[in-house]
C-alpha cells in the first residue's frame, strides 16, 4: 500500500510540529552517557556540546588552527626522531566551485550537447601540509578579491541548482589503458571556461589514523569520547577523520549510516538537517558516477598556480580501462 503525495505531506507538517525542537539544545558540559542516550540518542535529536573535547592540561576546550596543525606536522615526534623534518603528504579533493560528491548536470560532448545529471566526485591531488595550506589561503584570497563569486571569467552555463555545467569526457575507444586526463582535444579550451580551484581535505577513511597518523600520534585528539561510546554502545570509533576547508567547500545533500560526533577546531560548520519524514521528498535515486579532472596551463616564466579547465570523466571509461566492476560506476544519492 502506498501513501499519497497528500498523506506523506501531513506527516512530514506533522513531524515538524511535534518531533523536531525549534531549536538546538546546546549543553555547557559533556553529559553523562544516561543523559546523552535518554535525551538525545534514543530520540535522534540533534544537540551542540561545548567543552567536549579539552587541550592536553584540559583547561580549554580544544582548538587548532591550520598554522597550529602544520606547526605540529612538521615538528611531530616521527620527524624529531630524524635528521630533516618531513612534511606530511596529503590526498585533498579539488573541484572549481568547492561542491564535490553531489548531483549535476553535465553535458555529453559529441551528442549534440546532450545533458544529463550525474553523480560528481572531486579530482583528488597529492601535496604536503604545507602547500595545502598555501595553495587553500591563495585560493581563498582570490575569491575574496572577485566579490566572493566563482572565477569563471565569463558567462557560464548552470543548471537547476546555480552549478556551473561542465563537458563530460566519454571515451569512445574500449581498449583504452589509462585512466589519465582528457586529451588536449578532449578538454574545453575556450579561455572562458577557465576556473581557479577549491581544495578541501576530507577524507573519509579514518584518515587522522591513517594518512595523518603521526599528527595523532602526537596525543592531541583524544582516543574516543567515553559518554558517546557508552551511549552508542558500539565500541571504538570505526572512523577518526580530520577534514580542512574554507567556506566555499560544500558538502551536499547525503545520509550517514553512522553515529556521528563532529568537534570544531578553528572556525565554524553550518549543517542543515532534514528529519526522517522528509526522505520521500528528498528524492533520491541512482546516478552514472563521474569524477572531475582539471588541465592547468602553466606559465612557464610564471611561479603562480594557473587557473584550470575543468570537464568530468566517466567512471565507466575510468573502470572499463582498469578492468574493474562497473556496477561501482552507479550511485545512490539524493
Amino acid at each position: 500500500m502506498e501513501a499519497s503525495a497528500e498523506a506523506l505531506a501531513i506527516l512530514s507538517d506533522d513531524v515538524r510540529g511535534l518531533w523536531c525542537p525549534q531549536s538546538i539544545p546546546m549543553l555547557n558540559e559533556p553529559p553523562s552517557s544516561l543523559e546523552f542516550f535518554r535525551n538525545f540518542v534514543a530520540k535522534s535529536m540533534p544537540c551542540i556540546i561545548r567543552n567536549a573535547i579539552r587541550s592536553e592540561d584540559g583547561s580549554t576546550p580544544l582548538l587548532l588552527s591550520l598554522d597550529d596543525l602544520v606547526n605540529i606536522c612538521t615538528n611531530s615526534s616521527d620527524n624529531r626522531n630524524h635528521s630533516e623534518s618531513k612534511d606530511m603528504l596529503l590526498t585533498v579533493d579539488v573541484t572549481p566551485d568547492g561542491n564535490g560528491d553531489c548531483i549535476r548536470t553535465v553535458r555529453e560532448r559529441g551528442k549534440q550537447g546532450t545533458r544529463t545529471r550525474m553523480f560528481v566526485k572531486p579530482e583528488e591531488r597529492q601535496m604536503t601540509m604545507t602547500q595545502f595550506r598555501e595553495e587553500l589561503r591563495r585560493g581563498h584570497g582570490e575569491w575574496t578579491q572577485e566579490g566572493q563569486k566563482p572565477d569563471n571569467h565569463g558567462e557560464s552555463l548552470q543548471d537547476e541548482d546555480g552549478l556551473e555545467i561542465h563537458d563530460l569526457y566519454i571515451d569512445d575507444d574500449n581498449d583504452a589503458q589509462s585512466n589519465s586526463s582528457p586529451s588536449d582535444d578532449a578538454v574545453p579550451t575556450d579561455p572562458t571556461k577557465k576556473m581557479a580551484s577549491v581544495l578541501y581535505y576530507s577524507r573519509q577513511n579514518d584518515c587522522l589514523r591513517t594518512e595523518l597518523q603521526p599528527l595523532f600520534d602526537e596525543g592531541i585528539f583524544p582516543q574516543s569520547i567515553a559518554f558517546a561510546q557508552e551511549a552508542f554502545d558500539t565500541g571504538p570509533p570505526d572512523a577518526i577523520n580530520l577534514w580542512i576547508g574554507d567556506e566555499r567547500s560544500v558538502s551536499s545533500m547525503h545520509k550517514d549510516h553512522y553515529e556521528n560526533l563532529f568537534h570544531v577546531l578553528h572556525g565554524e560548520k553550518l549543517f542543515t538537517l532534514c528529519p526522517p519524514a522528509d526522505i520521500p521528498f528528498l528524492h533520491e535515486g541512482d546516478f552514472e558516477s563521474g569524477t572531475f579532472s582539471s588541465k592547468s596551463h602553466n606559465n612557464n616564466d610564471s611561479h603562480e598556480p594557473q587557473p584550470c579547465e575543468w570537464s568530468v570523466v566517466s567512471d565507466h571509461d575510468n573502470n572499463a580501462s582498469n578492468q574493474s566492476n562497473n556496477d561501482e560506476t552507479t550511485v545512490k544519492w539524493i
